[in-house]
């Protein structure tokens, strides 16, 4: 039974709290678009201006305003004030608002993100509700007792990140299923080969993380590359780099470190710089993070989505704290939690260089942890799996197009 009234048939409306979540509520849309063209989706991005969702098949509606702390005021004090500052009280009821005037106009909502997307669905829009919380996994900590009521309580069904987390939900009464990960859907390969990647040479993921601090990581970074390069002359690193963050300085930072003739963009490509150390090649790249995950045997990663994202392609990942207030020792411990065996947890940049040495010369733990990864993350098709979900329920419970 459908909670929340069916209403009228209309269009889909997707909810995201997050940059993250707008991306993956993006991939949702597209595989909903696949299965069925004619289906008329809405999107409502809450924080910012939905620059991610742009390149899907969605309308966006609702109000939306970029906050100075980029989404994470959580994270201090400071982000909180300025955010207040900035208008984040008025932007919030105004958003409130819209989503009230929305819910005579919807179907069905599918908030993508944690229980706040939620309460925005079940307390404005209020019609029937496919959760997909992707902010908790029972292999860190399960949701609260009051997130698995309101769950309960307001979802037609709820589609979590993992099987584990779906049978924790179950156990509560919540109508869980576990179909796939937005995330592995959302990697994007162009499969085109990477500059300088001869036959041949080991390739190794270099991950900085998304935000400003992956600057500081970088030097760390390279020390690692340094061990690795003590053993394996081999060795070719490709540095996957946001595209919100600068390649001149990310540039710089590894010509201070040692590594020579980046000064010249790839040919063909003004997003991309090649360099050299010790006859080593290292490829520093903008929009290329899929072909990154795809061409390397292993990878060193100071970020969350990404490690993520390539253990579940098998790609045994070395981790360390890094110097900023994100990459820490409290969320690398919880991602080891997350990722189990998959990710190596160590110390320092030279700790992680040794644990890619020891990952590669040894074919059976290289085996276990890849086969780790894609047990925790899941396989790629998750999308079109929740799309299928999705639309079953469209049709059978709210009107056939």
């Amino acid at each position: 039974m459908l909670k929340q009234g069916a209403g009228k048939t209309g269009p889909i409306l997707l909810i995201s709290n997050g940059h993250g979540e707008d991306l993956l509520a993006g991939v949702l849309a597209q595989a909903l678009h696949r299965q069925r063209p004619e289906l008329e989706l809405w999107a409502f991005p809450v924080v910012g201006e939905g620059h991610a969702l742009r390149r899907f098949p969605v309308k966006i509606v609702g109000v939306q305003q970029e906050m100075p702390s980029g989404g994470w005021v959580r994270q201090s004090w400071k982000a909180l004030r300025e955010d207040l500052k900035a208008g984040f009280l008025q932007l919030t009821w105004r958003q409130w608002q819209a989503l009230k005037a929305l819910g005579s106009r919807v179907s069905c909502t599918v908030p993508v993100g944690d229980i706040y997307a939620l309460f925005l669905a079940y307390r404005f829009v209020r019609k029937p509700i496919i959760f997909i919380p992707t902010a908790k996994s029972d292999y860190i900590r399960g949701h609260l007792a009051i997130e698995k009521y309101l769950m309960k309580k307001h979802c037609r069904l709820v589609m979590p990140r993992d099987e584990l987390t779906a049978q924790g939900l179950r156990r509560s009464g919540v109508p869980a299923k576990y179909v796939g990960n937005l995330m592995m859907d959302a990697i994007f390969p162009s499969r085109e080969k990477l500059y300088g990647a001869d036959s041949g040479r080991c390739v190794i993921g270099i991950l900085p993380g998304s935000r400003g601090e992956a600057y500081l990581n970088l030097p760390l970074l390279s020390l690692a590359m340094d061990e690795i390069l003590r053993v394996r002359r081999d060795a070719y690193f490709a540095v996957a780099l946001a595209g919100n963050l600068s390649l001149d300085k990310a540039a710089e930072i590894l010509m201070d470190n040692g590594w020579e003739s980046g000064a010249s963009p790839v040919p063909g490509s003004e997003r991309e710089r090649f360099f050299r150390k010790n006859g080593a090649g290292l490829l520093l790249a903008q929009g290329r993070f899929g072909d990154i995950l795809e061409a390397s045997s292993v990878c060193i990663g100071l970020a969350g989505t990404a490690n993520e994202q390539a253990v579940g392609l098998g790609k045994p990942v070395a981790a360390f704290p890094g110097p900023g207030s994100q990459f820490t020792k409290k969320f690398l411990a919880a991602q080891k939690r997350l990722l189990g065996d998959s990710l190596a947890a160590v110390e320092g940049p030279l700790e992680a260089g040794r644990a890619v040495l020891e990952i590669l010369a040894d074919e059976d733990k290289y085996r276990r942890m890849a086969a780790c990864g894609r047990e925790r993350m899941g396989e790629p098709g998750g999308s079109d799996r929740m799309a299928a979900e999705i639309i079953r329920l469209w049709d059978n419970q709210l009107g056939t197009q």
